[in-house]
This record gives C-alpha cells, sequence and structure tokens, in this order.
C-alpha cells in the first residue's frame, strides 16, 4: 500500500478502493503515461482501409502488441505487415466474423494465447454496408446485417475479450460508436440506432464492472476523410456523396471534416494509463458535429 494512505483506517481504505490510486503517475511525464508499451491489444475491423489501420498504427506506434482482427484476413495482414515495419512493433493478423460467437470466442483465445493475455480490446468492426435512405424501404435482411455488424458482433467480441481480461482482473474496452449515436442524421437510421446502442452498452457495461480493474468508454467519430472516402469523392457519383456530406458539414464547428488518424490518437489516449479514468462514457471526436 503507498505511503499516501498511511493512517488512513483499512475499512476506509477498501470501501472507497483507495489503494487503487494510480499514485506511480504523480512522478511520470505525460509521454510515459501515454506509453502502451507491453500492451497486448485486439483491434476489430483491424484491416479496414480508413480506422481500422490508423487505430493498429498509432497502438504499435506506442509500443503495443497487436492483433489486427479482420474478416478480411488479406487486409489485415497488409496493415500488420505495414504497422510492424513502419513502427518496429509486433503486429499479426487473424481472420474473424465477429457476428460468429464460436469463431470470435476461439480467435480470441488464440490471440490471447499468442501474446501472452490481454490488456486492450478495441470493437471497431462495423459500417452502414451501403444501407442508406429511408427507414421505411429497408428490408429485414439488410437490416439484420447492419444491427448484427455493429452491436451483436461488439457484444460477442466484448465478451471474448472479458474472458481473457477477468482473469487477471485488468483490461480496458474502447467501443467506437459514431455522433450519429447522439443526434438525429438523414439516411442512415438504423446504422445511429446502433451507434446509440453502443453507448448505451459501453455505460452499463462500465457499471457492471466497476468493481473489477475493467474499464470501457466509447469514442463517436464524426464524418472521417480516409483513403477510401477520397476515393469515392473523385468516383462518378461525386454529386451523391457531395449530398451526403452536406447534412453533417453544415453543422461542423471544427469547419472540416477529420482524418481517421486523428480519431485514432483519442483511441490512443484513452488506451494509455493517462486516459484511464475517463471512464463509461462516450467522447465525441466529431469537429462540434453533436455539440
Amino acid at each position: 500500500m503507498s505511503q499516501r494512505l498511511a493512517g488512513i483506517p483499512s475499512d476506509v481504505v477498501e470501501q472507497f478502493h483507495l489503494d487503487r490510486l494510480p499514485f506511480d503517475q504523480v512522478e511520470k511525464r505525460p509521454d510515459q503515461l501515454m506509453s502502451l508499451a507491453g500492451r497486448r491489444a485486439v483491434v476489430t475491423g483491424g484491416g479496414g482501409g480508413d480506422l481500422g489501420q490508423a487505430i493498429v498504427h498509432r497502438l504499435a506506434a506506442m509500443g503495443a502488441h497487436v492483433a489486427a482482427v479482420d474478416i478480411d484476413e488479406p487486409a489485415a495482414k497488409e496493415v500488420a505487415e505495414d504497422a510492424s515495419g513502419r513502427w518496429g512493433a509486433d503486429v499479426f493478423a487473424m481472420r474473424v466474423d465477429v457476428t460468429d460467437w464460436d469463431d470470435v470466442h476461439r480467435t480470441f483465445a488464440e490471440a490471447g494465447e499468442r501474446m501472452g493475455g490481454l490488456d486492450l480490446l478495441v470493437n471497431n468492426a462495423g459500417g452502414a454496408l451501403r444501407l442508406h435512405g429511408s427507414f421505411l424501404d429497408q428490408q429485414p435482411d439488410a437490416m439484420r446485417r447492419v444491427i448484427d455488424l455493429n452491436f451483436v458482433g461488439l457484444l460477442y467480441a466484448t465478451r471474448a475479450a472479458l474472458a481473457q481480461m477477468l482473469p487477471s482482473d485488468r483490461g480496458r474496452i474502447v467501443n467506437i460508436a459514431s455522433e450519429g449515436g447522439k443526434i438525429s442524421l438523414d439516411g442512415i437510421t438504423v446504422y445511429n440506432a446502433c451507434k446509440s446502442a453502443v453507448i448505451g452498452f459501453t455505460r452499463n457495461l462500465a457499471r457492471e464492472l466497476r468493481e473489477t480493474r475493467i474499464s470501457s468508454v466509447a469514442v463517436c467519430p464524426g464524418v472521417m476523410v480516409g483513403p477510401h472516402a477520397l476515393e469515392r469523392l473523385g468516383s462518378d457519383d461525386v454529386n451523391a456523396r457531395r449530398a451526403a456530406l452536406e447534412q453533417s458539414y453544415e453543422r461542423l464547428t471544427a469547419g472540416r471534416f477529420s482524418l481517421p488518424e486523428e480519431v485514432a490518437n483519442v483511441v490512443a489516449f484513452l488506451a494509455s494509463d493517462a486516459g484511464a479514468y475517463v471512464h463509461g462514457t462516450a467522447v465525441s471526436v466529431g469537429g462540434g458535429l453533436s455539440d
């Protein structure tokens, strides 16, 4: 027990978990607190060409051992190889279908065995799957696919990660939600409803785990302009894409959209000791979109 707690009755220390206060942070520099050296992370959707790859790169650059897992294994391998070469980190790829309970648990168990445990899960797998337009025009199968990928898969991955984290009573779960989970936008009702559910799940999970040293937090990106978005803006359907962007752009206070790397910066901060007390909430990284 820290000398700072000397003289405080032990029952008070136990009742308020004062022994969990990170007194070691007092003497450390901010860059030391933001290091992820030795942390073992799984990033779902890690093969994604926009936010997925950005998160893998940021975690690797900060010293984490990263498993980039994705249903598109070749894409995940490309990201892993790029991140390993660029940052000198241990990054590897695995295939997983987050909507398959057995596959998720099997893959996470293998990843944990390879890394010697699991400290961090970033639930990044998701997407609107081109399900845009009026809710009244959506068909059941398409809606189910969006719900499975954006919410059910996140639940499955979280359960699989907790199976790795609970024995060591240590871990951090970062859920990628969306600014759309906080506000209303035209044309993506089902997707945004899933992201609202992610925010609610994050809050409730944090409460359920409050007696452990495992925590959860959500990150809400706005409109990100990564390689895929730039490609679409240069395609033949640029006018349709422009119309979809206008409703978000008009609400921004930052005066611009973001790069995926700017969102990944916040994910990396929240994964570190420096961001550990941001807990059970949804952090907006949307340039003022939801404010």
